[in-house]
């Protein structure tokens, strides 16, 4: 029986070894990328980073895999950009605000009451994109390609027409985005800073009143559920990306690069587009679920406030000259 015993480990061990070996022999070379985002799975923009991970997969002959972390699980965007840094992640898709921890110029886009629609966006961020990219290299990272939160409108339990209003709110302001912060300082507003994980359960307890999001951003978050009304004004633009770390961009061979930065940028692309539509139907189903909408007024005080926040970014977070850029290609479209 023993010596059964014996031979019946020594064949098991004969069939396990080879199997292990070529196992480790097929995985030998395979650069798997890490990528994080704060966008809960079953949104457009998990389901298009999903997609551009098949498409990596198939293109490169799984030389190239993309591991996703979605719904925050690796923390709010300034812990993604650590981890970055210091390898843990490869890559994140962010929010301006997490762009903003790599290069505080990228708040630029953010500042309240400057986008009119999505033609001048996309306007000023063809037209500034290699002085972006360029600022993005120095930092050691690529884009991949530009993403969209959307306009942010103001979500509250009180209304708020104008800026003063929000002094009556507990308004959440993301602990990491100065121009959010300048914003309701201006206002005289009652800014409790909280991280993005945070929100809903805060929203839940009592602890915030108000936020601002993108319509489709607020319902994949299901932050709406916690809002009696939203404020029918574009108070701002909230950008975002796809980035990976030089060092994790060094590490994919050359011949698959230009493959990954072309789907990258063909699913960026649907991306944006599939987004601008989900806000359209999202504001829709928001006030048609029983969130009243409240009419924007003094629009005058509303864009005070915006040059009171300029004077508190620039200088600080970008330079004026980048400011007077901006202005000039919004100058040109308009």
């Amino acid at each position: 029986m023993k010596v059964t015993k014996a031979l019946s480990l020594i064949l098991l061990a004969t069939l396990i070894i080879p199997f292990t070996a070529a196992r480790a022999t097929a995985d030998d070379g395979v650069v798997v990328l890490k990528v994080a985002s704060l966008a809960p799975k079953g949104s457009s923009w998990y389901k298009s980073f999903s997609k551009t991970k098949r498409e990596v997969k198939k293109a490169t002959k799984g030389a190239v895999v993309l591991k996703l972390y979605g719904g925050g699980v690796m923390g709010d965007e300034g812990a993604m950009v650590r981890k970055m840094r210091t390898g843990q992640l490869a890559g994140a898709a962010l929010t301006s605000v997490g762009m903003g921890e790599i290069a505080s110029e990228f708040f630029m886009y953010q500042m309240p009451m400057t986008f009119k629609n999505y033609k001048e966006i996309n306007y000023v961020r063809e037209k500034m994109e290699p002085k972006f990219k360029e600022i993005l290299d120095k930092k050691g990272f690529v884009l991949l390609h530009w993403g969209d939160v959307g306009f942010n409108y103001l979500f509250s339990n009180a209304p708020v027409a104008s800026p003063s209003d929000m002094a009556k709110t507990k308004m959440w302001v993301w602990d990491a985005d100065p121009v959010g912060k300048a914003v309701l300082k201006v206002s005289g507003a009652n800014a409790v800073q909280l991280g993005v994980p945070d929100v809903l359960p805060s929203l839940s307890t009592g602890v915030i009143d108000a936020f601002s999001n993108s319509p489709y951003g607020a319902v994949a978050l299901q932050w709406h559920t916690k809002a009696k009304y939203v404020t029918d004004l574009k108070v701002a633009f909230t950008i975002g990306g796809l980035l990976l770390s030089k060092k994790a961009w060094d590490k994919i061979p050359a011949e698959h690069q230009a493959s990954i930065l072309e789907i990258s940028k063909k699913n960026g692309s649907t991306l944006l587009n599939k987004i601008r539509k989900d806000n359209k139907k999202a504001i829709k189903t928001i006030v048609g679920g029983g969130v009243e909408s409240v009419k924007a007024k003094d629009i005058k005080e509303w864009k005070n406030m915006a040059k009171k926040v300029e004077k508190v970014m620039v200088g600080k977070h970008f330079s004026a000259e980048l400011l007077a850029e901006m202005k000039k290609h919004l100058k040109a479209i308009r």
